[in-house]
């Protein structure tokens, strides 16, 4: 006999499974980015693990980069390690991340909404709203998004228990959940989240200073403090990461507000609120990116938030009320001046782009204000049915209306498109065409309540057949979209599988080609377009993903002759052609860049110049092995000369010629070079971040410790 109180947890696994059934039954693999960007990192950071290393190093993107220091990497996010340490990264698994994600947000929810004093059914009515709302629908393909997204109401949920339960034992749970949010998901939701808890820092602590002795304030302050420092004891690995690479980062230094203010939620988006499915079309009509524009969280749900904004709500509700409706106008971007304030005068707000983001704080905020509302039609003393049907029945003329309008524009043949083109992508899909076919939909599940209302007189039995209808609501609207923003529709997941598998896992012997070569090998298939040479485990020059260099974005684009000359070069380049940095515009003036030319600062170029540097014909250096923290190079030259490792340099690497250190000299503002000996030599490139490791290890202990701490609280509690 399956226990009652498994039942939420239950209704919640089935539908995000039955609404996210491609992508859970592996029928069709994840789309966009998350095939493209996560996909092949996710992997890099398993053959590391699965070679017992850390993944410090990804040499096949942008000429090699840290990968540990890029926070979309998930290269310090447990659930990243464990998937990639016992089973490593294949299509199968990144499905299984997402929708785990989903699911888990629901769970979230769901006990956040009980914390607050919501009935179970309330409760869930929230968790199932809440994890097939439209940031889980509309951003499937970044996998950070729902990370962040996921753990956000656990976060807020202990958080909550810090600043009113007495227990220590809350810190560590919160600071978990954080560190989950902040090592897997994106950095914007953390530094919203972070205002919204100064906020209810100080206004609990201005009720505890009132209240409370002296002791009881002492240990509101204590427990918070353990939060803290626990929270960046967890995070330390990544913390010490960007703190080592932001100095190589273009993100942190030339951003601008014209990139802040890219693709927000626009206002022609909160037409999403109650007709997701209209998002979907390919146009500019919504001035943002296809992804961006979903803010659904059922229609019910969006109905009882419009009857409870003017209802009396408790402080925690009330506070996450006024803060989502200031998130949504931040949302908006440049349709109001509030990101825009935001990004100028607020310490981090100016480090992330889309302002869209911030809509998540408004669903959390106008789900808790709809339970507010159920609240008292269901658990008042006086059953008020009015106010249901008024809402219900408005609506059902509003969706009436809209149809009639979308005739109006042109004739609709609903019924052909119907059987041609619904739950496809299906780029010849109008605005008005799509709103009226949602419409109906609309009105036929929201007649289906209003048959409830009339007809059924008993609450619990009505709540239960709002649950169902629910359930139903974010299955369809769900299926709606997800052809657009979740799913290749037109690729199986075994395909996409097969077309990766084929390649060696590990670290193979790279092709003797050139880096230009290396990155226009034949394409691996579908559904595969970005970051394929991570797969095919060869070194390129290019690379998609926002995490790039500055001195490398730099060549790119202000010197892209001197960029297309070296990458005809292979990875390890003998060379004795030197050049000053201060030459460069005359050489990009006069177009006199070689393939063999390489450019140092002024002092660097000054101290070669006085070596006796010869290159021959018959030299040779060649890779002889390497992975995600070493490079072996066999050489043999007849003089002295120069060695060129076409990789980045980075804190952290040392070369050693015949295992003796040597200075690493910085080579066309990017790459690591060495003076070469005369004769046969084993050149090695050793990457070494000690302190990176003690994080590591300080990260997996806490890890364990808040995990222990969780399930022998919770199993104690229960018993």
């Amino acid at each position: 006999m399956i226990k009652k109180s498994y039942f939420p947890y239950i209704v919640l696994l089935l539908l995000a499974v039955t609404a996210l059934f491609q992508v859970v039954f592996y029928l069709h693999p994840l789309k966009f980015d998350s095939i493209d960007c996560f996909y092949p990192w996710r992997f890099h950071i398993g053959e590391c693990l699965q070679n017992g290393q850390l993944p410090y190093w990804n040499p096949y993107q942008d000429l090699g980069y840290p990968i540990h220091a890029d926070p979309s990497s998930g290269a310090w996010y447990p659930m990243v390690w464990l998937i990639g340490y016992l089973n490593g990264y294949t299509v199968y698994s990144l499905a299984f991340e997402m929708w785990f994600h989903v699911f888990m947000a629901g769970i979230g929810f769901y006990l956040l909404a009980k914390h607050l004093k919501f009935d179970k059914k309330l409760a869930l009515f929230a968790g199932m709203s809440y994890m097939l709302c439209g940031l889980f629908v509309g951003n499937a393909q970044h996998l950070p998004y729902l990370i962040s997204a996921a753990w956000l109401p656990f976060v807020i949920l202990f958080y909550f228990k810090i600043a009113t339960e007495k227990s220590y034992w809350n810190s560590v749970k919160a600071a978990f959940f954080l560190f989950l949010m902040v090592t897997g998901g994106y950095p914007a939701f953390t530094i919203i989240l972070f205002y919204l808890f100064v906020i209810f820092f100080v206004i609990y602590f201005i009720k505890a200073w009132k209240n409370e002795t002296k002791k009881a304030v002492i240990h509101f302050i204590g427990r918070h403090a353990l939060f803290l420092v626990y929270t960046i004891l967890l995070c330390l690995g990544l913390f010490i990461s960007i703190y080592q690479v932001s100095p190589y980062l273009s993100r942190l230094g030339d951003f601008n507000l014209e990139q802040a203010l890219f693709s927000p939620f626009s206002p022609q988006s909160f037409v999403s609120f109650i007709l997701p499915y209209s998002t979907t079309i390919h146009s500019d009509y919504f001035n943002s990116d296809l992804s961006m524009r979903n803010g659904y969280f059922g229609i019910f749900a969006f109905l009882f938030f419009i009857g409870g904004l003017f209802l009396k709500k408790p402080l925690e509700i009330k506070v996450l009320f006024f803060f989502g409706l200031f998130s949504l106008t931040a949302a908006v971007g440049e349709y109001l001046p509030i990101r825009a304030f935001l990004f100028e005068y607020v310490p981090m707000m100016n480090v992330f782009r889309f302002p869209s983001v911030f809509r998540l704080f408004f669903i959390i905020a106008a789900l808790l204000t709809a339970l507010v509302f159920l609240k008292k039609q269901f658990e008042s003393n006086e059953w008020k049915v009015k106010p249901l049907l008024y809402l219900t029945g408005g609506s059902i003329v509003l969706f009436v209306a809209l149809v009639v309008i979308a005739r109006t524009k042109g004739y609709l043949d609903l019924g052909s498109f119907a059987s041609a083109y619904l739950f496809h992508d299906n780029e010849k899909l109008s605005f008005w065409r799509a709103v009226a076919f949602h419409s109906i939909f609309q009105v036929l599940i929201l007649s289906a309540f209003l048959v409830v209302l009339w007809k059924i007189k008993e609450r619990s039995t009505i709540l239960l057949a709002l649950l169902v209808l629910t359930g139903i609501d974010l299955v369809i609207s769900t299926q709606l979209n997800a052809p657009a923003t979740i799913y290749y529709e037109k690729v199986k997941t075994a395909e996409a599988h097969s077309n990766v598998s084929k390649y060696p896992l590990g670290f193979p012997e790279q092709k003797g080609i050139s880096i230009e070569e290396g990155g226009h090998l034949p394409n691996i298939g579908q559904p595969y377009w970005q970051n394929q040479t991570t797969f095919q485990k060869q070194f390129s020059a290019e690379g998609f993903n926002s995490f790039s260099f500055t001195s490398y974005e730099f060549i790119e684009s202000e010197y892209p002759q001197l960029f297309s000359e070296l990458k005809k070069n292979p990875t390890v380049l003998l060379s004795d052609s030197i050049v000053s940095e201060s030459s460069l515009k005359h050489f990009k003036k006069d177009s006199l860049f070689t393939p063999q030319q390489l450019f140092f600062s002024v002092d660097d170029y000054q101290q070669l110049k006085s070596m006796n540097l010869q290159h021959q014909k018959g030299d040779t250096a060649f890779l002889n092995d390497y992975d995600a923290a070493n490079f072996n190079i066999q050489a043999n030259v007849n003089n002295q000369q120069l060695l060129t490792l076409f990789q980045k340099e980075y804190t952290g690497w040392k070369a050693f010629v015949d295992n003796k250190e040597v200075s690493i000299y910085k080579s066309d503002l990017n790459f690591m070079t060495i003076v070469l000996p005369a004769g046969k030599h084993i050149v090695e490139f050793r990457y070494t971040n000690p302190v990176l490791r003690i994080a590591w290890i300080i990260s997996l202990v806490g890890c364990i410790v808040a995990l222990f701490s969780i399930f022998y609280k919770t199993r104690r509690d229960y018993r």
